[in-house]
């Protein structure tokens, strides 16, 4: 039976979900899927769901930051070698790879080939608009060169996403929404997978829920104050199960997560981080929302994509600071006040009946294990 390796590192939740997608999809097509994953309980619990063959991540590595230890030589060294481990244990045919940059150096010594599952921002040479090429592609080119002239494999030049490029990059959304805009797009392999995450049906007459998603630390008075007459169900999702405050409004309703394919279509607004399967989720479904991103520029690039098509409000932070990648505004507080929020919810366009649908960009099962293996 051929196989098929699913590397998850982001730690968000749509990273899970897409590769969960995939995952079965593969399965479907006569496949093994086997994952290796995080151990947060909501990508642990979401992947038992499946009944999936999963390989964990060491506390090492578990632990560390996605995006910013790639420049430590130890580290990365402790990786690619961990990685070799994980591939020679599943012996896969294909690794789908979202997106441990270890692995790709790893996927390389083993002779192994691999489809990168990237946004358009981790397209080589991609930069945000204003700003020079974000440091967590510079930084660790040094380590990356060292490390692959030991093993004898070619460097790369000035951006560590160059490794994405030498093998096919997938691109979770479609070309409307994610434009192919890297410099070197001529001499890229780049196909869009249509949407990942589950499609939402349309809304009642008058929907009146709101989801709150990685974007509610604590439930305060400012919260209440601001929340406290509004006529629908009010979900918060947390993203991991931890402590909130209890609420001070009987209609909210706390959860790790919740799943859009049960509230969605009642949902009248989504408040929410600006995390790519986020949005993509919202814009597929019609529905409007108010995006916090932070200091992150990904996810306030995400947000204006959703603005521009008037079904989202971008509000960025009162505070001015530098980038901060990784954590999301529920756990930094990079957020306006709560009744600047509300203000922005409440002129949101109604929710569309006509839905800017992705639905038919949808992808077959077989034709999407065609377009990534």
């Amino acid at each position: 039976m051929t196989t098929v390796l699913l590397v998850s590192w982001g730690r968000g939740n749509g990273h899970i979900t897409r590769l969960r997608r995939i995952g079965r999809a593969f399965a479907a097509e006569g496949w093994r899927s086997v994952f290796l994953s995080h151990t947060s309980a909501t990508h642990v619990a979401a992947l038992d769901d499946d009944d999936a063959s999963v390989t964990y991540y060491p506390d090492w590595a578990d632990t560390a930051d996605p995006w910013t230890r790639w420049s430590d030589p130890e580290f990365l060294s402790r990786s690619v070698d961990f990685d070799r481990t994980v591939i020679r244990a599943v012996s896969p045919d294909r690794i789908v790879n979202d997106n441990r940059l270890s692995m790709l150096i790893a996927a390389q010594l083993e002779g192994i080939p691999v489809t990168s599952l990237c946004q358009d921002n981790q397209l080589p040479g991609h930069r945000y608009a204003g700003k020079d090429v974000a440091e967590i592609w510079i930084f660790p080119v040094s380590a990356v060169n060292r490390l692959m002239s030991s093993h004898g494999l070619p460097g790369i030049h000035q951006d560590v996403r160059e490794l994405f490029a030498r093998g096919r990059i997938a691109i979770p959304g479609t070309p409307e929404f994610e434009p192919v805009e890297s410099q070197l797009a001529g001499a890229l392999d780049v196909v869009h997978t249509g949407p990942l995450t589950p499609l939402i049906s349309g809304p009642p007459a008058l929907p009146q829920d709101l989801l709150f998603y990685r974007t509610v630390g604590s439930i305060e008075d400012d919260f209440v104050r601001a929340f406290e007459d509004w006529p629908g169900t009010i979900y918060v999702a947390t993203g991991e199960p931890r402590a909130v405050a209890q609420p001070g409004i009987d209609r909210v309703r706390l959860a790790p997560l919740w799943d859009l394919a049960v509230i969605g279509a009642a949902l009248r607004a989504v408040v929410h981080h600006g995390g790519h399967g986020t949005t993509t989720a919202c814009i597929a479904a019609g529905i409007p929302a108010v995006i916090l991103p932070g200091h992150n520029p990904e996810r306030f690039a995400n947000g204006l994509r959703a603005q521009d098509r008037d079904l989202a409000r971008v509000l960025p932070p009162d505070s001015v600071e530098g980038t901060r990648w990784g954590p999301a505004v529920d756990t930094t507080g990079d957020r306006p006040a709560w009744s600047l929020v509300r203000r922005a919810i409440d002129t949101l366009p109604a929710r569309r009946q006509d839905r800017p649908s992705m639905s038919s960009d949808v992808l077959t099962d077989a034709a999407l294990v065609r377009l990534l293996a």
